[in-house]
C-alpha cells in the first residue's frame, strides 16, 4: 500500500493540475516511481528520430523504392478505408496508387482485379481475405504503376479463413525467386510462392500459434542469411528455419523439425526486418521500442554462453541477444519497417489506442507518423 500511495503521488505531482506532465517523471523519478506516464516519460535510448510523414489515419504497410518514395498501406481490418495503397507525395499528403480505379473493387467484379485489402507493401502489394481470387500478392512497377503480374491463391489452400499479413522476396531462390508470406488469422502459416511458376504452397496452418484471446497468428517476417525468421503477435515467441526447407516440398512435420526457438520476445511483435550484415530488427510495441539481434558471429562484440566474440558462422539459438536499438514515447506501435541507404523506416499505427483495445471503445489515437531513424548500418 505505501508503495502504491507513493506512485500515486508522484504522478499526481508531475501530473499538476491541468492534467497534463509537467515535468517528466524521467527526471525525477526514485525507486518507488514509475515511469511512462506520457510519452517524455519514457527514457529515450537510440539515436534521434526524424519524422519524414504525417498521415491522418493510422498505416499499417510502408515500403520505399530506389529513389526513396514512400508508399502506405491502410489495412481493412475492422474500419472502412477510402484508399488502401497509396504514395506519399509531400509531408501530409498522399495519392491513391497506382490509381483510384485500383482501390476497391465494384460489384460483381473479379477480386483478381482490384485490391481486397491491402496489409503490407514490400516488394510488391499484396491482398488478403476470404473472398475467392481476394488473397494475392501483385507486382507493380513502381515508376509506371503498371502491373506485370498477379500472383492468385488458389481457392482451395483458404482453408477455414486466410488473411495475408507479411511478405519477404527472395530472388536468389530458384530460377526466379520466392516470396514468403505470413498469415494473420487465428489459425496462422507460412506461405510460399514460386514466383516464376506460381505455385503457392501454405506451411504449417494452424500450428498452435494462438495463445490467449488475441487471437493473431504468424506476424512480422525477415530473411536473412539462408534463414526465414517470424514472430507470432499473439504470442511471446519468435522463430527461424531455413528458407530451403519451406521450398522443397518438405511435410510439415518435416519442417517443424527444423524450426529453431530463440528465446522469448519481451513484447507483442509486429513487424520484422533485417539488414545486410545478419542483424534482425523487430518492432516491440509493448515497449515503444525496435529490438534487434545478431545473427552472425562475426557481428557479436561480447562473449555469451562462453562462445567469444568475432569469429565465424552463425549464432547459435541459444545465444540469440536481443538488445535494443530504439525506445521513445514517439514508437507508439512500430509496425513495419524498410531499410535504404543506411537508413531505417517504419511506420507507427497506435494499434493499442485504438478503439478495439480502448473502454467503450474510445478511439485514443491522433495523427500517424513514419519516422526514419538513423543510419542503422553504421552502429557496429
Amino acid at each position: 500500500m505505501l508503495l502504491l500511495l507513493a506512485v500515486l503521488a508522484a504522478t499526481a505531482a508531475a501530473r499538476g493540475t491541468n492534467g497534463f506532465c509537467s515535468i517528466p517523471l524521467s527526471q525525477q523519478h526514485t525507486s518507488l516511481t514509475t515511469i511512462g506516464l506520457c510519452s517524455a516519460d519514457l527514457d529515450v535510448i537510440g539515436p534521434n528520430l526524424e519524422a519524414i510523414h504525417e498521415s491522418t489515419i493510422p498505416p499499417t504497410g510502408l515500403a520505399l523504392d530506389s529513389d526513396a518514395s514512400l508508399f502506405f498501406t491502410y489495412a481493412r481490418n475492422r474500419e472502412p478505408q477510402k484508399w488502401t495503397l497509396t504514395k506519399a507525395t509531400g509531408f501530409i499528403t498522399e495519392v491513391p496508387w497506382p490509381s483510384e480505379e485500383w482501390q476497391n473493387c465494384k460489384a460483381g467484379q473479379n477480386a483478381s482485379e482490384c485490391f481486397v485489402k491491402v496489409q503490407n507493401v514490400v516488394w510488391m502489394p499484396r491482398v488478403a481475405l476470404p473472398t475467392p481470387y481476394g488473397a494475392k500478392i501483385m507486382s507493380f512497377n513502381s515508376t509506371s504503376g503498371e502491373l506485370i503480374r498477379n500472383y492468385i491463391y488458389p481457392p482451395e489452400l483458404y482453408y477455414a479463413k486466410i488473411q495475408l499479413n507479411d511478405i519477404k522476396i527472395n530472388n536468389t531462390l530458384g530460377n526466379a525467386g520466392y516470396a514468403f508470406i505470413t498469415e494473420d488469422s487465428a489459425f496462422g502459416s507460412i506461405s510460399t510462392i514460386d514466383l516464376e511458376t506460381c505455385i503457392t504452397i501454405r506451411h504449417l496452418f494452424n500450428k498452435g500459434t494462438t495463445p490467449s484471446y488475441l487471437n493473431s497468428g504468424t506476424n512480422g517476417i525477415a530473411l536473412t542469411g539462408s534463414n526465414i525468421y517470424w514472430g507470432v503477435k499473439a504470442s511471446n515467441h519468435w522463430y527461424f528455419a531455413p528458407q530451403e526447407a519451406f521450398i522443397s516440398n518438405l511435410t510439415d512435420a518435416e519442417i517443424e523439425a527444423q524450426i529453431q526457438k530463440p528465446g522469448n520476445f519481451p513484447s507483442e511483435q509486429a513487424g520484422f526486418t533485417a539488414d545486410d550484415r545478419g542483424r534482425v530488427y523487430i518492432c516491440a510495441s509493448a515497449q515503444n521500442a525496435i529490438l534487434y539481434a545478431d545473427t552472425l558471429q562475426c557481428e557479436v562484440t561480447e562473449e555469451i554462453n562462453g562462445v567469444p566474440a568475432g569469429r565465424s558462422g552463425p549464432v547459435p539459438a541459444a545465444n540469440y541477444n536481443l538488445k535494443t536499438l530504439v525506445r521513445s514515447g514517439q514508437l507508439q506501435a512500430a509496425d513495419t519497417m524498410a531499410i535504404l541507404d543506411g537508413y531505417l523506416y517504419f511506420t507507427t499505427n497506435q494499434q493499442g489506442l485504438a478503439p478495439a483495445r480502448q473502454y467503450n471503445n474510445i478511439d485514443k489515437r491522433k495523427a500517424s507518423i513514419g519516422f526514419s531513424l538513423g543510419e542503422v548500418l553504421l552502429f557496429r
